[in-house]
């Protein structure tokens, strides 16, 4: 088995897990998918991902 370095595969498949941060009705699996793009996102690019999110949830509370 080989094993994969997080940190790429986040970069590689952003699209994807936000996608299932978007799609999934399961709070599990969206934590999950969260966990991963704010644990392997630069941290000059997390306020830009909280706003992405925030926009694909739908989430009007943000200021």
């Amino acid at each position: 088995m080989t094993s994969t370095d997080p940190e790429k595969y986040v970069k590689k498949n952003r699209e994807k897990i936000i996608r299932v941060v978007q799609s999934t009705n399961d709070p599990s699996i969206r934590a999950y998918a969260w966990a991963l793009l704010d644990r392997y996102t630069p941290n000059n690019s997390l306020d830009e991902l909280h706003d992405e999110l925030d926009e694909i949830l739908g989430d009007d509370s943000s200021p």
